[in-house]
């Protein structure tokens, strides 16, 4: 079964949602449908970028990223910050090759880096990101508003 990877269509709502949704649960939060449908505007807009894995005519994968201005460098940053691979799909390398496509945008954009946040629980994930990334020392601090 061949993956293709490629920008994220309109005709990709339905299967997009499903997976998003999968996401969400994985991460234990919920959104209204408005705010999954603002998500998707977003992505269908540009606003945010949208990456998906296609198996068989199937999305087994979902990424969203975008581009941030930086007071560090004199050029923007690429901030991953959704990524999600099918259970029944993992372990073929889908969210390495997800990670790797967004980077070659993230250098065509002229980025100077790339990074994103993961929980200090997700081991699995981590497993991965410490092949493919270097892990910072910086903690993340949030305020909800």
């Amino acid at each position: 079964m061949a993956i293709q990877y490629r920008k994220l269509s309109a005709e990709d709502r339905d299967q997009w949602q499903e997976l998003y949704d999968s996401y969400l649960e994985f991460y234990e939060t919920t959104f209204t449908q408005a705010a999954k449908d603002l998500v998707w505007e977003r992505l269908i807009s540009g606003a945010i970028q949208g990456l998906v894995a296609e198996a068989d005519g199937h999305l087994v994968g979902i990424s969203h990223f975008h581009y941030q201005t930086s007071t560090w460098t004199e050029v923007s940053n690429c901030y991953l910050e959704d990524l999600f691979v099918d259970p029944a799909h993992r372990g073929r390398g889908i969210a390495r090759a997800l990670i790797t496509t967004i980077e070659k945008a993230a250098k065509s954009a002229g980025c100077s880096e790339m990074y994103w946040i993961t929980r200090a629980t997700n081991t699995t994930a981590q497993a991965l990101y410490d092949q493919v990334a270097t892990k910072t020392d910086f903690l993340r601090y949030e305020i909800k508003l």
